[in-house]
């Protein structure tokens, strides 16, 4: 499952869709149990700053779990996205209490100021690179003001296709602008949000080390 360069034929969000659509089921067995402690320690520093019954929104809910259920028993009232149909229909069975919504994150619309808190766990790098800083654009204008920003990003730098992804013949695509490509995507595009937490950790997947870009940002109170 090597990462190898993505080519503009490969790169398309209908691969995306219909390959976890297929690997619903292996994804959530392969992903579910991961020790993934870079993201349940920053989902509870979340949980921390947020008081009971904030409004979080949750850009690639996948099945639901951990995070959204851990979201939910915080006291969380979120609403959750997924590209993949099956996806959602796996987190309706694991979070009931989520709100739910089967959409390319682009495509969302809400009002300015609805959130306490937007989270994008492995998800935004799944947009081709010149959307990413777009997305930050629209979450900090979806984010109240002092709200939380909390997502991981691609390391390296480039567009990446992994063939036979958990299961024969199905594709799955990524883009990074690497570290400092992400950092200066935030300047540019995220002005009204402050780093609070900026940092490369490595997960141990199986016998692999993967190194994802993690940011915890803040939406300022008033403009500086």
């Amino acid at each position: 499952m090597n990462n190898s360069p993505a080519t503009e034929q490969h790169y398309s969000k209908a691969v995306i869709e219909a390959g976890y659509d297929e690997v619903a089921d292996a994804y959530l067995a392969w992903s579910a149990p991961r020790p993934t402690l870079t993201r349940a320690g920053y989902v509870g520093r979340l949980l921390e700053h947020l008081p009971k019954g904030a409004k979080v929104l949750e850009l690639g809910c996948g099945a639901g779990v951990p995070s959204t259920q851990k979201l939910i028993s915080g006291g969380m009232s979120v609403t959750g996205v997924d590209i993949s149909g099956a996806q959602i229909a796996l987190a309706r069975k694991h979070v009931p209490e989520a709100t739910l919504i089967h959409s390319d994150m682009m495509k969302l619309e809400f009002e300015q100021a609805t959130f306490d808190a937007v989270v994008g766990f492995y998800s935004i790098f799944h947009l081709p690179k010149n959307e990413q800083g777009l997305m930050i654009e629209r979450v900090q204008m979806w984010l109240k003001k002092g709200g939380w920003f909390l997502c991981n990003f691609n390391s390296e730098e480039g567009e990446f296709v992994r063939e036979n992804w958990l299961a024969p013949e199905v594709t799955m695509i990524s883009a990074g602008l690497g570290v400092e490509g992400t950092r200066e995507m935030f300047q540019k595009h995220g002005q009204l949000l402050t780093m609070v937490e900026d940092e490369v950790a490595v997960e141990k997947v199986g016998s692999m080390e993967e190194h994802f870009h993690w940011i915890f940002a803040q939406k300022r109170s008033h403009h500086q």
